[in-house]
């Protein structure tokens, strides 16, 4: 399970504030509905809630929902300063120590957490309509100096797991760049350990890093580390779920 430190924060809130990843992803969700704006929809597993951000620009009512306190707190922070009255944030364990309102939303967003059977756990009880799975299609880790080899939750197995379950869905593939802008090549050595998957963090040296990161002209973070997220979003239609 990930697991967020004022570290990691700290990154993501530097990369999602220069990027319009989110932005994009909530532009094509929305158009997944005729109307949005009557929509309830249901961010799972929603971190930093940047997503959610994104998507109460769209939809009537956005309920946020993580384990993580500290992650929370951002999201808390971000709508209190702009304004945001349409999301709701709720701590809980979705997994273990669910609070379960049966049918309680027009629709349910999976951004990178939980496998295929964990998501439909979750969602069966939840949502009777259509859930978004976004899953990583790509083999290697993002922010690994060595590409390391993801090795579970592949889009494969996700595919798999859907057609042995009975049910439709669609599948859309989309890239869009998402990397690191970073503030010194100190800061960049740190960020790549941070991330390293159980690779020999040796060969992370200052000189390696360096040679994997842009110039820019921009003094705050005058390096980028640049990488596209390639993933797919799968839109599960729930009414084809038997929850047994």
């Amino acid at each position: 399970m990930f697991e967020w430190n004022p570290e990691k924060i700290r990154f993501r809130i530097d990369s999602v504030q220069r990027s319009t990843f989110h932005q994009q992803i909530a532009r094509v969700l929305a158009g997944k509905f005729d109307d949005p704006s009557s929509v309830s929809l249901c961010d799972a597993g929603c971190g930093l809630g940047f997503l959610s951000l994104a998507l109460s620009e769209h939809f009537k009512q956005i309920t946020s929902i993580d384990i993580s306190p500290l992650a929370l707190s951002v999201l808390q922070r971000e709508t209190t300063v702009r304004g945001i009255r349409n999301i709701s944030i709720l701590q809980e364990d979705l997994l273990y120590d669910p609070k379960v309102i049966p049918g309680l939303y027009d629709g349910m967003v999976f951004s990178f957490f939980g496998n295929v059977s964990e998501i439909l756990q979750i969602a069966g009880p939840r949502c009777h309509n259509r859930i978004f799975i976004l899953k990583k299609n790509d083999h290697h880790h993002r922010f690994s100096v060595s590409h390391a080899l993801r090795e579970h939750d592949s889009m494969a197995w996700a595919l798999k797991d859907l057609r042995e379950q009975g049910l439709r869905f669609t599948k859309e593939d989309m890239s869009i760049e998402d990397g690191q802008p970073l503030r010194s090549l100190e800061d960049a050595e740190l960020f790549f350990r941070l991330y390293a998957r159980g690779e020999d963090k040796n060969l992370i040296t200052r000189d390696y890093v360096r040679s994997l990161l842009q110039e820019t002209s921009d003094d705050e973070f005058p390096f980028y580390y640049q990488r596209p997220c390639i993933f797919s979003i799968l839109t599960v239609d729930m009414s084809s779920y038997h929850h047994i």
